[in-house]
């Protein structure tokens, strides 16, 4: 029988200490570090090797792919035009030698993705099965597929200098599973070979105290921590089109700042993004919520060129700032509210023109993202089994404690996921495990506007045209230029629409 979200069973706890060895179960930490393009991500090790290293792995519920680069694989750029090569290259670091691993295997297969509007492709030619590892996890997760991509495609301008560029070492797409799902899928993969019961995973993030910084979590394959939200889970209607989008979509969250409540105007649905820098809120530039939006805040958020920001410094943003996401429950009457720090939206992000004073924040107004501030927020439930995602308060586990095992439950046969009640008693401080540290992919703390950039392409500055909603791109335009590079041609050029 296939196991589901509304089917849990408490795991087996001997002496205070899950019997892990009989729980069908994954846990990695996350964390989302204080970068202003920075997302969840993960450190995981890529096979066996005695040289392996962490790499920092993009934990993106906006797409359902996991790949690695390969060994001399080249990310091209300079090109302000979709699909053109332009003069610049690099070749990237060897981050996972699948001949150096001893539990490696590879088939011919060919692999091609696009991200972040078809600004972002990639194309491989093989997938490898190896084992993976996340330092301070569970430990070795063996016979996990995953592609290995040859060559990158950066849509950015350049002005001849051809200065390095920074680009993700590897994305582990999160959403769910589906006949369209290209592949490999790390959460499928799991199921089908019997590692996880259920088809579920549950991301959540610390209370974060302090100065700002990086803000850690954890995210669990097969089942809950229940210290890690506080109220009820609650299921939300699932509105995903599965003919044209990949991921996890919501209807439209009433928006409250100062007890002030926003219905939003604008026609549209919000994507659940882990792997997005930033939120958007779906208020119509035509209309005059984003004023009214502004006016509740008592002169403390202000309007910068489309970006939300806080009038004064960052670290000066209260505790206390709030603003809250109201969604309505599949079951009538029921409803969710996420309570959002907005110092979780202060993340680094820099103008070099900016002369007012403020903070600008990882927040912008049109379309809808729930990106990784917002999951920061958020505990996040999905199950593939039935398209469920339920939604609960989260950030409130205290920082760095990591997997509570006296509060999991791990997902199989019996139990309602809807009788789970988290446990006060568990939100405490814990020892934090240490965290290894990547050496692949260095932190850069508040990087200045690149000097062979324009200002209109300056990733840091949003302007009218929203840079969050244009990270997902339209199905035409993806097979478009998916399908060229599956040919082993290059794709045509195509103008920004």
């Amino acid at each position: 029988m296939r196991s589901s979200l509304s089917t849990l069973v408490m795991s087996s706890v001997a002496g205070g200490v899950l019997a892990a060895e009989s729980a069908l179960y994954h846990y990695m930490p996350v964390e989302f570090e204080y970068d202003l393009d920075s997302r969840v991500t993960a450190n995981l090790t890529f096979g066996t090797a005695a040289s392996a290293e962490p790499v920092k792995v993009v934990m993106d519920s906006g797409s359902a792919n996991f790949w690695v680069w390969a060994p001399g694989a080249v990310v091209h750029w300079g090109s302000p035009y979709f699909g053109v090569v332009g003069p610049c290259n690099e070749t990237v670091e060897t981050l996972y030698d699948p001949a150096l691993s001893p539990t490696s295997s590879l088939i011919n297969q060919t692999s091609a993705y696009a991200y972040a509007g078809n600004s972002k492709i990639v194309s491989g030619e093989q997938w490898a099965t190896d084992t993976i590892t996340a330092p301070g996890g569970t430990g070795p997760i063996s016979n996990i597929q995953f592609s290995l991509q040859t060559y990158g495609l950066l849509k950015l301008a350049d002005n001849g200098s051809c200065l390095p560029t920074p680009y993700d070492k590897s994305i582990l797409g999160l959403s769910p599973y589906t006949n369209n799902t290209v592949g490999p899928s790390f959460r499928q993969n799991l199921f089908k070979t019997g590692q996880v019961a259920a088809q579920t995973m549950f991301l959540w993030f610390d209370k974060h105290t302090g100065t700002l910084g990086d803000l850690l979590g954890g995210i669990l394959f097969g089942a809950v921590d229940v210290s890690k939200y506080t109220g009820p889970l609650v299921e939300v209607p699932n509105v995903v089109d599965h003919a044209s989008q990949v991921g996890i979509y919501v209807a439209k969250p009433n928006i409250t700042l100062n007890g002030q409540t926003f219905t939003p105007d604008q026609t549209t649905t919000c994507l659940i993004d882990s792997g997005a820098h930033g939120d958007a809120l779906p208020f119509d530039y035509t209309g005059d919520l984003e004023s009214q939006f502004y006016a509740a805040s008592a002169g403390q958020l202000v309007d910068y060129n489309g970006i939300v920001a806080f009038n004064g410094t960052c670290e000066d943003i209260p505790a206390g700032l709030n603003v809250t996401y109201t969604f309505a429950g599949v079951r009538e009457g029921e409803s969710i509210e996420i309570v959002m720090p907005v110092r979780n939206y202060a993340r680094g992000r820099i103008d070099p023109y900016n002369d007012r004073g403020v903070c600008l924040l990882n927040w912008e107004m049109g379309g809808c993202i729930l990106g990784a501030p917002f999951v920061s927020a958020a505990a996040l439930l999905m199950d593939d089994d039935g398209d469920r995602i339920a939604l609960a308060q989260g950030g409130v586990s205290a920082e760095g404690a990591g997997l509570h095992k006296e509060s999991l439950v791990v997902l199989g046969e019996s139990k309602s996921w809807t009788e789970l009640k988290p446990n006060p008693n568990d939100v405490k401080m814990h020892t934090p495990p240490s965290r290894t540290k990547t050496k692949s992919q260095p932190t850069l703390r508040n990087p200045p506007h690149p000097p062979h950039l324009p200002k209109f392409m300056n990733p840091t500055f949003g302007g009218r045209v929203n840079s969050i909603t244009k990270l997902k791109s339209s199905a035409y335009f993806t097979d478009l230029l998916v399908d060229a590079f599956l040919k082993g041609r290059p794709p045509k050029a195509v103008p920004e629409p």
